[in-house]
């Protein structure tokens, strides 16, 4: 039987429908705009063999150009219907994640980080102070009783707690709540000293009484700190004073000028202006705002996009479940097409959140099955001439270095596919195969590996968490990260006696091509995508786009990877790049874009 391929197409975040993604993937590396070219060239759409979902249909091709008979089936990994439904919650608790990291995105991205942080903790205030005006509103008591009877209950706890110490003579606890004790006593005489004092409040209203204004005042921001510490962590505190500073310069500058305006006494200009108080309209008008501005961009943008992103990196027991259950299926559909014996190369394009959910799946399935793949000493020397190479991830890697791994990386695959399609073997004793010869990504959210899949609160916590994760393999690199004596494919397992594929192998012997639009100004080009050379190793071919082939970014293009309604159309540089990467032929075009000059012919790819 004729072998195929098969090119996996992983969409990326949003409420994406089945088949929009790969279908506008087929239009780009498919078509080519060319009336009496596309005449001759057939798809035909018809259930997956397996019959496990007929909604998700199989695409297949007719003979692509260049070729003894070939054609491709184009699958999807559809994932959007499990991360249905996100809670509003878990958006936010993802980005007060985010913010515990700090400002330690790739560059030209930690402005976002700065705005977004700045936003949640305006978010967080704005809640404060609605609810401390609730709670006022209600209880229909003076303003510093909603501060003496909390203090009063703790001061109460901790003289307790200082009682039930000395009697059982626990003194590490007597020292910490005889200080707490004695830090609370100064409090309590100076209220009694103050609590009488008032000051004229203006506009006919009498006195004001010196304890009610402070806690107006200050109550609002003291709990909102607290609340950004402990959601935030210092990281939000860096965020939460510069709202601050802000504010109060914004409220001098506004008392400065009707002060010089004579329009106010400053009494009244202190009671309409004063910044986040509870008795004060202006606060509660910009409290609102912000709130309703939250509500509005999370209905339209946080939870349907970000979504899906905060249940897949966040590590709670319920994200936990369904990334579970998007990997079992994306391993799932890899098994089933390794095993169906009709492919002998498979190409996976991956866009976005679907650049990280592919990564998954081919680290899994490869760590699955590399013990059981054909010995490398029976793979022909490109095998081991990949294994004995010094290439490292982190080295510099030259134009020549590149393409002979991607060479002999081709070569490898075929290999293996030759070596594993003897049926006549039984099931049992037959090895299996790999043959992925080609990752290509776009748009991949990969390329904030260090912010989103590390752990940590500085740059330097992040990047050796990620160190760490390729030194035990749980991050495979491209080149693979060599570790002791083993190669860069190999190690010698002591159970069975012979040298085996180590799992941490997969980029060894799949090429990894990463298009991008380079980001300008955060919203011209694409900052989701970028470069992944620097963070998953030097052999990557990153390949920077533009639509237009006089180059420039045009406004938020993340999703216009395989759009050929570009003035340029098929023509545009990142359409050719992205037929060039894919190589439906696979006649080297995968190989030539390590060098831009020789990414394609004018007239658009070689294909």
């Amino acid at each position: 039987m004729s072998k195929r391929t098969a090119v996996v197409v992983v969409h990326g975040i949003g409420s994406q429908r089945a088949l929009e993604t790969v279908r506008g993937v087929i239009r780009a590396v498919w078509s080519d705009g060319d009336s009496a070219s596309d005449a001759r060239k057939r798809i035909w759409t018809h259930p997956e063999a397996t019959a496990n979902d007929i909604d998700l249909a199989v695409m297949t091709t007719n003979t692509v150009p260049g070729t003894q008979g070939r054609v491709v089936d184009f699958h999807e990994l559809y994932w959007a219907h499990l991360m249905s439904e996100t809670k509003a919650v878990a958006v936010l608790l993802w980005l007060f994640e985010l913010a515990r990291k700090g400002p330690n995105m790739k560059p030209g991205m930690n402005g976002l980080w700065w705005s977004g942080a700045i936003f949640v903790c305006l978010l967080v205030l704005s809640l404060t102070l609605l609810i401390l005006q609730g709670v006022l509103l209600f209880s229909d008591t003076a303003a510093r009783t909603m501060v003496i009877a909390p203090f009063l209950l703790l001061f109460s706890i901790i003289t307790f707690g200082l009682a039930i110490a000395l009697r059982y003579r626990a003194l590490r606890l007597v020292t910490l709540l005889g200080l707490l004790c004695a830090a609370g006593i100064p409090i309590i005489v100076g209220y009694y000293l103050v609590q009488d004092l008032v000051l004229p409040s203006g506009r006919g209203r009498g006195l004001i009484n010196v304890p009610d204004l402070i806690t107006w005042v200050t109550l609002p921001p003291v709990i909102a700190l607290f609340a950004i510490y402990l959601l935030m962590g210092r990281q939000g505190l860096r965020a939460f004073w510069r709202i601050l500073v802000v504010s109060a310069v914004v409220f001098l500058l506004v008392l400065y000028y009707l002060w010089t305006s004579k329009l106010e006494t400053v009494a009244n200009l202190m009671n309409g202006w004063r910044p986040w108080s509870l008795n004060s309209d202006w606060s509660s008008v910009v409290a609102w705002t912000i709130v309703g501005f939250y509500l509005a961009v999370n209905a339209a943008f946080l939870q349907p996009y970000l979504g899906d992103a905060a249940r897949y990196f966040r590590n709670s027991p319920a994200n936990v479940a369904v990334r579970r259950e998007i990997r079992k299926e994306a391993v799932e559909l890899l098994d089933r097409l390794h095993e169906s014996g009709r492919y002998d190369r498979i190409v996976v394009v991956a866009h976005s959140l679907g650049s990280v959910i592919a990564y998954d799946m081919l680290r899994a399935y490869f760590s699955r099955i590399c013990d059981q793949l054909p010995p490398p000493s029976e793979l022909g020397p490109e095998i081991a001439e990949i294994d004995k190479a010094t290439w490292q991830p982190g080295a510099e890697a030259s134009r020549d270095d590149k393409t002979a791994l991607r060479e002999k990386a081709r070569k490898a695959i075929a290999r293996i596919a030759a070596a594993t399609d003897n049926t006549a073997l039984p099931p049992e004793t037959k090895p299996k195969s790999w043959l992925v010869t080609d990752l290509v990504t776009v748009g991949a959210a990969l390329t904030h590996a260090h912010f989103l899949m590390c752990v940590g609160k500085t740059e330097p916590d992040l990047q050796n968490d990620f160190a760490r994760r390729v030194r035990e393999r749980e991050f495979p690199t491209c080149p693979p990260q060599q570790l002791d004596k083993d190669g860069l494919l190999s190690f010698w397992n002591p159970r069975t006696g012979r040298k085996e594929f180590h799992h941490g192998a997969l980029f060894g012997l799949t090429r990894w091509t990463n298009i991008y639009f380079p980001l300008e100004q955060v919203f011209w080009g694409d900052a989701i995508g970028g470069p992944l050379a620097p963070i998953f190793g030097s052999h990557i071919v990153d390949v920077p786009v533009a639509t237009r082939a006089a180059g420039g970014a045009d406004f938020f293009t993340h999703t216009a990877y395989w759009d050929v309604g570009r003035p340029e159309g098929w023509n545009a540089p990142h359409i050719v790049a992205l037929r060039d990467a894919v190589d439906l032929a696979d006649m080297g075009s995968a190989k030539d874009l390590i060098d831009p000059g020789s990414a394609a012919p004018a007239g658009g790819s070689r294909t």
